[in-house]
């Protein structure tokens, strides 16, 4: 459920849905007193703006009788089942495949680059690679690691929009190569580039004392056995979480757990995050 702010979840099988909704109609009625108590402090709950999304597997969607499922009700408001939702800047689809996530991702590239290409003529390239650096890629970073069970082929069109970047700024056709342009540039493929944003917030939840426990204690290291330190222990090594779902190995713990794994000694007791990323980017502009 999404109330500006304010975001309710329940878990529920199929056979269950129809209680999932009158607990959330509960919480909704609580929440709308609690609110009428408040309105002399100006907090309020708009259910015109509020939407209610049922998530899972495309099958499990399919066998949802939407007839017989109770209303989701707020102020004696009816709050329509809508089929996406937009979620702190993330467009969230019932199947979770991340079609209109991505496809916003690049309209609003698309819509970014058609204004600054009637400039392209008359800018010199470094102007046009910091204008890139500040107002196109943030658009394709921004929470990237929230989605990494995408598919190559939207993966393949992420990587498409970053080239459509490097043209704009060294004023390439359509099938000119960018490889060597993309090195000038010291850019990542978006792959990798997506990994080092993986392992910097795996860097801060490790080693910023302020991160919440709730995701320190989804990492443990490699250490005691039969009260001796494994060697993997003074390598900040972590443990893979146990996973038998294809699901699961995409991931954010489990994917950040394999990056972490991989990286060299060096790296991984880099001092601080600045130092830390500019390793990683070291380090994969040397393999790439």
């Amino acid at each position: 459920m999404y109330a500006d702010d304010l975001q309710i979840y329940t878990q529920s099988s199929l056979e269950d849905l129809s209680k999932s909704v009158d607990t959330i109609n509960a919480d909704l009625t609580c929440i709308s007193n609690w609110s009428g108590m408040s309105k002399r402090y100006g907090l309020t709950i708009n259910p015109k703006k509020t939407q209610a999304i049922i998530i899972g597997s495309s099958r499990l969607i399919r066998k949802i009788d939407w007839s017989s499922l109770p209303p989701i009700l707020l102020d004696c408001t009816q709050i329509p089942y809508s089929n996406k939702v937009k979620n702190l800047g993330l467009y969230l689809d019932s199947c979770m495949s991340w079609t209109s996530q991505i496809n916003e991702v690049s309209r609003k590239m698309f819509a970014a680059l058609s204004s600054l290409r009637r400039l392209r003529n008359f800018l010199p390239t470094v102007t046009k690679v910091t204008l890139a650096q500040s107002l196109l890629l943030p658009i394709l970073d921004y929470a990237d690691i929230c989605y990494l069970d995408i598919t190559e082929e939207q993966l393949n069109k992420l990587e498409r929009i970053q080239n459509l970047c490097i043209r704009f700024i060294f004023g390439l056709r359509k099938y000119d190569h960018i490889s060597e342009f993309r090195k000038q540039l010291k850019w990542l493929p978006i792959r990798l580039r997506r990994n080092t944003h993986i392992l910097s917030t795996l860097y801060s939840v490790l080693f910023n004392p302020s991160t919440p426990h709730y995701l320190k204690d989804r990492f443990q290291y490699l250490s005691l056995t039969h009260n001796r330190f494994l060697r993997s222990s003074v390598n900040l090594s972590l443990s893979t979480p146990s996973h038998s779902s294809s699901f699961f190995k995409k991931s954010f713990t489990v994917t950040a757990v394999r990056l972490w794994n991989s990286l060299p000694l060096h790296i991984r007791r880099a001092q601080s995050l600045h130092s830390f990323k500019c390793l990683v980017k070291s380090y994969y502009l040397e393999r790439y």
